[in-house]
């Protein structure tokens, strides 16, 4: 069984995020975008996802896992490459994608869609900085274990 640490998923996939949100920002202006709609476009991405993300309002409706398993003595830890495409599936690629649409045809929604990239990259630094690092997951069963 290949498990990752949620703590390096978070700190690998933060800065990926961080900079992808800043070259779309940087595209959509060099697209065209006017710089006062795309500075207010990217801004407003930002805050909403670093607002959202950590108050999630469907949290209340989710059971509470319990008690995470114990690390399997046969575990071993996945390489760093992979903890990062994992963890930039599908939100990161898939965000990044709607933004390489969209500049072709609206350079302001690139900037919208590159700010929320920047929130949820600080998002993730943040969850990183309280998550404990003993705290693995198995990407396959969903699984959160203990070492």
């Amino acid at each position: 069984m290949r498990v990752e640490s949620i703590r390096l998923r978070l700190l690998l996939v933060a800065p990926l995020r961080l900079v992808l949100g800043l070259v779309w920002l940087a595209a959509a202006r060099a697209a065209g975008g006017p710089s006062g709609g795309t500075l207010v476009a990217f801004a407003a991405g930002a805050f909403a996802m670093a607002f959202l993300v950590p108050n999630d309002p469907r949290a209340r409706f989710r059971r509470t896992p319990g008690e995470p398993a114990e690390l399997p003595a046969d575990a071993s830890v996945a390489p760093a490459w992979l903890h990062a495409v994992h963890s930039a599936l599908p939100s990161t690629v898939g965000v990044s994608l709607l933004a390489a649409v969209a500049l072709a045809f609206q350079p302001t929604l690139t900037a919208l869609l590159g700010g929320i990239l920047v929130g949820l990259g600080l998002v993730a630094l943040l969850r990183a900085y309280g998550m404990d690092g003993a705290l693995y997951f198995d990407p396959r069963t969903r699984t959160v274990f203990r070492k």
